[in-house]
C-alpha cells in the first residue's frame, strides 16, 4: 500500500529563531487533500555520559513549556553546519565541563513525527573527564550524577519523563547488558 502524502504548496505562518511553523496543502494516497502544519527544526543531541563505575551525568533545568523542573540527560540543538557528533561534544562540554573520549552512535530519535521533524542525535560517551561547565548565558543547569541502574528506576518510576533521556539511557542499558553478556 501506498503511504505517501505529496506536498502540493505551503506557506510558512511563524519564521522563530529555532522552530518554524509551515501550513502545508498535500494529497493523501487516495487523491482527496488534506491541510498539515508542520514544525521545522534543525536538529539536536543527547548525550549519555558514563563514568567507569557506570553513574550517569543528569542535569537539573527549569523547561518553561512545563513550567516545573526537569532531569535530563546533557542536550541542545546543532548549530548551524555542525554535524551530530561536534553537536554532542560540544553540548556535553557546555552544559557540564565533561570531555568523553569515546562517543558511540545510539540513533535518532523522532521527537513528535505529526507535528515535528526535529531528529534527536542520541550518543554514549565514555572515558570521562571533568573540567569547567560553560552554559549558555541563558542556560542555568545542575549537573549531578546517579547510577545508570538508578535512573533506570527513575525512569520505570515515572520521575524522568523526559523521551531523549528514557530512550538513550534504555538504549544505553541494553548495549551495556549485551557487551558484558558476550564476554
Amino acid at each position: 500500500m501506498n503511504f505517501e502524502e505529496k506536498k502540493l504548496y505551503g506557506e510558512l505562518i511563524y519564521d522563530g529563531i529555532i522552530v518554524h511553523l509551515y501550513k502545508d496543502e498535500i494529497a493523501l494516497p487516495d487523491g482527496k487533500h488534506a491541510t498539515r502544519e508542520v514544525i521545522r527544526h534543525q536538529g539536536a543531541v543527547c548525550v549519555a555520559a558514563l563514568d567507569n563505575d557506570n553513574n550517569i551525568y543528569l542535569v537539573r533545568q527549569y523547561r518553561y513549556p512545563f513550567s516545573s523542573v526537569t532531569v535530563e540527560i546533557p542536550a541542545g540543538k546543532l548549530d548551524h553546519g555542525e554535524t551530530p557528533l561536534e553537536g554532542a561534544v560540544r553540548e556535553l562540554r557546555e552544559e557540564t565541563g565533561i570531555i568523553a573520549n569515546k562517543y558511540q552512535y545510539l540513533g535518532e530519535l523522532y521527537t513528535s513525527p505529526a507535528i515535528i521533524d526535529e531528529i534527536i542525535h542520541m550518543y554514549l560517551a565514555s572515558d570521562l573527564r571533568f573540567e569547567k561547565q560553560d552554559p549558555d548565558e541563558d542556560e542555568f543547569v545542575e549537573v549531578f550524577k546517579m547510577s545508570l541502574d538508578e535512573c533506570l528506576n527513575q525512569i520505570m518510576k515515572g520521575n524522568i519523563p523526559d523521551a531523549k533521556t528514557q530512550t538513550a539511557v534504555l538504549k544505553a542499558k541494553l548495549l551495556i547488558s549485551n557487551k558484558s553478556e558476550n564476554k
